[in-house]
């Protein structure tokens, strides 16, 4: 496992506490089950990730850790950060993590980052919404409050932005977007929202989608699903005269 590149990976993505889990967790499955470079060059490392599935339905059932990996805390939240940390480690590997770069590679690199310049700062805004939403996530709704213990929830449509549950018990998962949400944000949410309660065992589900603005799908999407519903952020600025 190339650890240290991993980390530098996650870190151009990722908040500061999700590459620190991600790290440690992928390098924690590494000590107990081997090399992950190994899993994937054989292309067995699905497998593995599949090996380390505890669903809301095993929770619920009180099974015990079905793994190799000795854990604390809640097994459904603490073995999905652990599959999630080897998804995105099987992503960084097919994007030539194991890979000595060239220099000429290295500049070609350089100029593709310069000209992305303006995606990476939107992709920025996107991580640190989620970092200051994490943080007072009662503004969203009250009483609300986190349940995946800092770190995004991995289901089999991707990456859960927040997983929360509201005042009355439900699950709510919560998807960020910059600026304008458009239709394909309704299909990933619900997707999310499905792969819970059919995969993970969840009972109610809900969804909040929060983005600056929405497409008029958007707003005709939720008149028909009762389940889901649109918030709209907004920045403010405090102005202060130098002392």
């Amino acid at each position: 496992m190339k650890h240290s590149a991993f980390r530098e990976w996650l870190a151009d993505k990722y908040s500061v506490n999700s590459t620190n889990v991600m790290s440690s967790s992928a390098k924690r499955v590494e000590d107990i089950y081997g090399d992950l470079d190994e899993y994937c060059d054989a292309g067995t490392i699905d497998d593995l990730i599949e090996s380390l599935r505890y669903s809301k339905a095993d929770e619920k059932a009180n099974k015990p850790n079905p793994t190799k990996l000795s854990i604390g805390g809640n097994p459904y939240n603490v073995l999905n950060n652990f599959r999630s940390s080897l998804k995105y480690y099987k992503t960084f590997f097919e994007e030539g993590g194991s890979a000595e770069v060239a220099k000429d590679t290295i500049l070609e690199q350089a100029a593709e980052i310069v000209k992305s310049n303006k995606e990476n700062k939107q992709f920025e805004l996107e991580r640190h919404l989620q970092e200051a939403l994490r943080g007072e996530i009662s503004q969203l709704e009250k009483g609300l409050k986190v349940i995946d213990d800092g770190t995004e929830i991995s289901v089999n449509s991707g990456q859960i932005d927040i997983l929360a549950e509201d005042a009355e018990g439900k699950t709510v998962v919560i998807e960020l977007k910059r600026g304008l949400a458009k239709r394909e944000a309704i299909g990933q949410i619900t997707g999310y929202m499905g792969d819970l309660v059919a995969d993970e065992g969840f009972d109610e589900v809900r969804g909040i989608l929060v983005a600056a603005e929405f497409d008029k799908s958007c707003q005709a999407a939720v008149r028909v699903i009762p389940d889901l519903t649109l918030q709209k952020y907004r920045f403010s600025f405090n102005f202060e005269c130098p002392d």
